[in-house]
């Protein structure tokens, strides 16, 4: 789909922004020329699903240019959006010019109910996807200025790009120097990232290891990156990617581990994720692979995840329910994710807090804590109101057990148990 020239400037139908990519010196940049760099730029929207559209249906609506031969031009279209990448020899830059229809603003989501099949409950279970038609506004001059080379290397959230987790399960320990023989084993993975830098970085990696001498596990206050540099050779093509791992290890808490990227082909990412698989098998260490969504607000944000919600509503149960996940049922804490209460069914009956900004009188996101099986199956996650009351959220780890029937069977049964024992504890406080 490509509108005729009066309608892109018709302001009533579309808002116009623009704006110019220029690559730094030829000695701090990793593009050869600004047609490497134009072919980049358009190979990431195609990647989020935008379309190339032909010059001849270009030019069959009208429009018309001097650079109608030039290939260093491509103008793409998504319906309602359409953007226009050239090349200025005059600027030496990149010219983007982004158009955005007026009616993408105008449509409401759309909420749709739905049953699917639960794994762990083996019953259908009723569950909620909002969709809406059109995507919103997406800052496309921030990722071609980091693509370019011109900012900061750093993929940030906003950004629309692919990412694999892993969360490390620490050892159970029986005494001290078990405990300290997992905190070495840990070392040794923490200098083999260091090993992953590129040679001109200095930056140590400086990961803080706490033990069971502390009286509760230490959550991880931020995110730690680097990025890593996949060419063999310089004179190939530049790809890179980032890993992302939490700023401290608990020997009591999971340890997250990303690897996110943009400029980079799949079979050089599938590389870096079976070697870090590798790795920390030699050095005994157990690393899973979870969705991305287990430490995000929502756990509803595939809408093929079946999670279990069960309310609770008293505080002492909860807090008797959250201690034996990791006493009785060989949890082990994961950390404290912030968590979007608007997008649980079963919050009636329940003080989460109205956030005073929203029109809608939506609730605040509130901290969560979260719990994960030692066998790699199931997430556990407690999202508490004001009260101390919570809706608990069982959720399998599909990532790991994928169609593995003896993994689906260990998971059901721990949620099985776990299911009894909240029953069990709602009954004897009546709540």
């Amino acid at each position: 789909f490509h509108p005729s020239p009066q309608e892109l400037q018709d302001r009533d139908k579309y808002r116009v922004k623009q704006y110019s990519v220029t690559l730094p010196s030829m000695d701090e940049t990793h593009y050869t020329s600004h047609t490497e760099l134009l072919d980049e730029l358009v190979l990431q929207r195609l990647i989020q699903d935008y379309q190339i559209v032909p010059w001849d249906i270009i030019q069959q609506n009208g429009r018309r240019s001097d650079a109608a031969e030039n290939i260093l031009q491509h103008t793409l279209s998504m319906g309602h959006k359409i953007q226009r990448l050239s090349y200025n020899p005059s600027q030496d830059s990149v010219d983007v010019v982004q158009y955005y229809a007026n009616f993408a603003e105008n449509e409401n989501p759309q909420t749709c109910r739905y049953y699917l099949w639960s794994a762990l409950r083996q019953d259908y279970v009723s569950v909620s996807q909002t969709f809406t038609k059109y995507t919103s506004p997406y800052k496309w001059n921030e990722v071609d200025m980091l693509i370019s080379g011109d900012a900061v290397t750093s993929i940030v959230e906003g950004m629309r790009f692919p990412r694999i987790s892993f969360v490390i399960i620490p050892d159970q320990f029986t005494n001290e120097k078990e405990e300290s023989d997992y905190s070495t084993k840990f070392q040794r993975l923490l200098e083999y990232f260091a090993k992953m830098q590129p040679k001109r970085e200095s930056n140590k990696i400086e990961v803080q290891i706490y033990t069971s001498s502390s009286k509760s596990p230490q959550d991880s206050a931020t995110d730690k990156k680097f990025v890593v540099d996949l060419r063999k050779r310089n004179t190939e093509k530049y790809e890179w990617m980032e890993l992302v791992h939490d700023s401290n290890c608990d020997t009591r808490r999971t340890f997250r581990i990303t690897i996110q990227w943009l400029v980079a082909v799949a079979g050089k990412i599938e590389q870096q994720a079976q070697l870090l698989q590798r790795r920390c098998t030699q050095y005994g260490l157990k690393l899973v692979s979870v969705p991305h969504f287990s430490c995000l607000r929502s756990v509803t944000m595939n809408p093929f995840a079946v999670p279990i919600f069960i309310p609770v509503r008293n505080e002492d149960c909860v807090n008797n329910i959250e201690g034996a996940m990791t006493t009785e049922f060989d949890f082990v804490y994961d950390g404290n994710h912030m968590s979007d209460p608007n997008e649980i069914d079963c919050i009636d009956g329940f003080d989460f807090v109205v956030n005073k900004w929203s029109i809608k009188k939506r609730k605040k996101f509130v901290p969560a804590r979260q719990y994960f099986h030692r066998s790699g199956t199931l997430f556990a996650r407690f999202v508490r109101d004001a009260r101390g009351c919570a809706i608990v959220i069982l959720y399998l780890n599909q990532r790991h057990n994928g169609g593995d029937e003896q993994l689906l069977d260990t998971a059901r049964s721990v949620f099985n148990n776990v299911e009894e024992f909240i029953v069990n504890e709602c009954e004897r406080v009546k709540c």
